[in-house]
C-alpha cells in the first residue's frame, strides 16, 4: 500500500486532552459556483460542534448583491459569520493570511480551519477535529473523499489523505483514487496537509508567522501554496496530521495529476514548482539529483509543448532573488526558534 506516513501507514494516536475549544472556519471565494456553496454551507450548519466564527472573503468583487448573497448562503453556519470582498484578485493564500489574522487575534480562536469553498464536512468532523488538536503547534485534516461534481454525492474514492512527496521533488494527494476503506483506521503522521481543508492550531499559527511573517506564502497566488507551507512546517516541527474519523466531501474538478487539463493549473504547477525550487533549494524533499533532472524536464516541456506556460518559467526567474531571501530568512528564524 502506498505509503503517507513517512514511510508507514502504521497509525500514531496522540494521548492528550483537547483543548481546541474556540474553533474557526476560514472561506476564500472566487468565481464559486452557487449550487456547490450551498452544499458546503448545508455541512456547516449541520455540524455537531458549531463554530465559533465563519470568516468569508469573496475575491473581485465590491457587489453588495454578491456580497449579501453570500451573507444569506451562509447564514447559521456559525454563531458569527462576517463576509468581506476586494475588487481585486487577493490570491488563496494572501486571503486566507488576512481571515487567519482576524480569526486568531481578534476573534480569539484556539484554532481554525481553512476550508475550500467546494468541500463538505461531515456533522462530525468538526467535532472530531476539535478533540483531536492539542494547545501545541499542530496541523491536521480529515479525510477527504471525492464527490461527483454534478450530483455532489460520495464516489467512494479518496480524494486526499494528507500530502506525500516524490523523490522528484513533485508532492501528491495521498492515497488518492483509492478507496475510502483502504484509509488508515486511526490517526496518522503526514508530511503535509492539502490546502482544501487544513485544521492549525493558534500555536502551529504563531510559530509559522513569527518564523516567515505569513502563514501561507503570499507569492504563491493559488496551488502548491500547501506543499511549500508543509516544508516550513517540517523546519519549525509542526505536526501534521491526518485524522481519519474526521470525514469530508471535495469536488475536485480536475482530477488526478496529469498535466494539460487546465491552462491556468498549468500555469500555476510550472512557477510554483519552480518558486518552491528557489525558495528551498537542496532541502526540498527527495533526490536532490532527480529533483533537478525533473526541473529540466518540466522546464524543457514548457519550451518545447506547453508554450502557454512560458510566462510561468518568466513569472518564477523574475521572482528567483526575493524567494531565495524569502528562504533564508526562513532559515534563519527557524535556527534561533525552539522547538514547538
Amino acid at each position: 500500500m502506498e505509503a503517507i506516513a513517512r514511510g508507514s501507514l502504521r497509525g500514531e494516536q496522540l494521548t492528550h486532552a483537547a483543548r481546541a475549544s474556540r474553533l474557526g472556519v476560514t472561506i476564500v471565494l472566487w468565481r464559486s459556483d452557487p449550487r456547490v456553496l450551498s452544499w458546503v454551507a448545508e455541512g456547516l450548519r449541520e455540524s455537531r460542534l458549531r463554530p465559533a466564527v465563519l470568516l468569508v472573503h469573496v475575491n473581485e468583487s465590491r457587489e453588495t448583491e454578491l456580497t449579501d448573497c453570500v451573507r444569506t448562503t451562509f447564514a447559521g453556519a456559525a454563531e458569527v459569520v462576517r463576509v468581506t470582498s476586494s475588487a481585486e484578485n487577493k490570491g488563496f493564500a494572501s486571503a486566507h493570511n488576512v481571515l487567519l489574522a482576524a480569526a486568531f487575534n481578534d476573534d480569539g480562536c484556539d484554532a481554525v480551519i481553512v476550508l475550500n469553498p467546494d468541500v463538505r464536512l461531515h456533522p462530525g468532523a468538526i467535532g472530531r477535529l476539535a478533540d483531536f488538536l492539542p494547545d501545541a503547534a499542530t496541523m491536521a485534516t480529515p479525510l477527504l473523499e471525492l464527490a461527483d461534481p454534478e450530483t455532489l454525492l460520495p464516489e467512494g474514492r479518496i480524494d486526499s489523505a494528507g500530502i506525500r512527496w516524490t523523490r522528484t521533488a513533485r508532492h501528491l494527494d495521498a492515497l488518492q483514487g483509492r478507496p475510502v476503506d483502504e484509509a488508515p483506521a486511526r490517526p496518522t503522521r503526514v508530511e503535509g496537509i492539502s490546502g482544501a481543508c487544513l485544521a492549525v492550531t493558534r500555536a502551529a499559527y504563531n510559530s509559522m508567522v513569527a518564523a516567515s511573517g505569513e502563514f501561507f506564502d503570499a507569492a504563491f497566488h493559488a496551488y502548491r501554496e500547501d506543499a511549500e507551507l508543509a516544508l516550513r512546517a517540517d523546519a519549525l516541527h509542526i505536526d501534521r496530521w491526518l485524522v481519519p474519523d474526521a470525514h469530508a466531501l471535495h469536488v475536485r474538478r480536475l482530477r488526478g495529476t496529469e498535466r494539460g487539463g487546465s491552462a491556468y493549473i498549468d500555469y500555476l504547477g510550472v512557477r510554483n514548482r519552480f518558486l518552491i525550487a528557489f525558495k528551498h533549494g537542496r532541502r526540498r524533499p527527495g533526490s536532490p539529483v532527480l529533483a533537478l533532472a525533473r526541473d529540466l524536464v518540466v522546464a524543457g516541456g514548457v519550451l518545447m509543448r506547453e508554450r502557454s506556460s512560458l510566462p510561468a518559467l518568466r513569472d518564477a526567474w523574475r521572482l528567483r532573488s526575493s524567494m531565495r531571501a524569502k528562504g533564508r530568512s526562513f532559515r534563519a528564524q527557524a535556527r534561533g526558534r525552539p522547538h514547538v
